[in-house]
């Protein structure tokens, strides 16, 4: 019994380990490249910074011998790459979109210092997600646009390949409280999907589907990882939904909107008596 006891207390720390790294996945994205001259040579220990351009984040580090940089875990959002490197120009890029669980690959060639002071990217350079999971990205512009009835967020997994929503006989089993908060990614039942919320679970363990839906104006981003994601998001057979909601910036705002739904500008069917509920 003792020795039983001793090797409890040493496993401990390492189910304490995995059960932390379970119970969330981070909600990041990350940023990679390789540098070059313009002869197309690479460009070892330059330094690079990416900052936040609404939070003011910032991380930097000097590209390897090779001229590769990488960037993991970056919350969500626009950012700014700089560039310095003794006998070239600054390089300076905005606008790069930072999305959940996105690799985005930018390759930076840097011009010689006599023949500018700074070369500036303003505009949004064309960025490819060199990741292999596939899930489109719905973003907070997107998710306050688009006519959704209720205001239900779970209507914006029906945009992306591969989803379908529940079938009539599924939303009468499940009950009231499951219509409408659920749905069938690539032939799974919706009991088989994952739901998370800034990472963490957020799984109707009962009714299948969100336990929380997200206000629409808080949401950031809204994907549905459909195939073969990252390590870290198992523990169902299915799809994995990771809704961002949206951060504090350096800017002060906000957002006032009302929701009315009664019959008082319902139309009245020709063959009923009265205006139906």
């Amino acid at each position: 019994m003792p020795t039983l006891l001793r090797c409890l207390a040493r496993s401990l720390p390492i189910l304490l380990i995995f059960a932390s790294l379970a119970a969330a996945q981070d909600p990041t994205g990350t940023l990679q490249g390789q540098i070059k001259d313009p002869s197309g040579a690479r460009v070892p220990k330059a330094h690079i910074s990416v900052r936040n351009i609404a939070t003011g984040f910032r991380a930097s580090q000097q590209s390897e011998g090779n001229g590769n940089f990488r960037f993991s875990y970056l919350p969500v959002g626009e950012y700014e790459l700089r560039v310095n490197a003794p006998g070239f120009a600054e390089f300076k890029a905005s606008n790069i979109r930072i999305d959940v669980d996105r690799i985005i690959g930018f390759p930076v060639e840097l011009r010689i210092s006599t023949e500018t002071s700074r070369l500036e990217v303003t505009a949004n350079p064309a960025t490819v997600d060199v990741s292999s999971t596939l899930g489109n990205v719905v973003s907070s512009r997107e998710a306050t646009d688009l006519p959704l009835n209720g205001r239900n967020l779970t209507q914006l997994g029906l945009l992306q390949p591969g989803v379908a929503p529940m079938t009539f006989g599924l939303a009468k089993a499940g009950g009231i409280l499951r219509a409408g908060q659920a749905y069938s990614v690539n032939g799974e039942p919706p009991e088989a999907n994952n739901y998370l919320l800034d990472g963490v679970s957020n799984v109707d363990s009962v009714n299948g589907g969100f336990a929380l839906r997200t206000p629409v104006d808080a949401v950031a981003e809204f994907r549905i990882l459909s195939s073969n994601p990252p390590a870290e998001y198992g523990q169902t057979s299915g799809a994995t939904t990771t809704v961002i909601t949206k951060s504090g910036t350096n800017e002060f705002h906000g957002a006032l909107y009302e929701f009315l739904r009664n019959n008082a500008f319902d139309a009245r069917n020709f063959f009923a008596a009265d205006t139906e509920p």
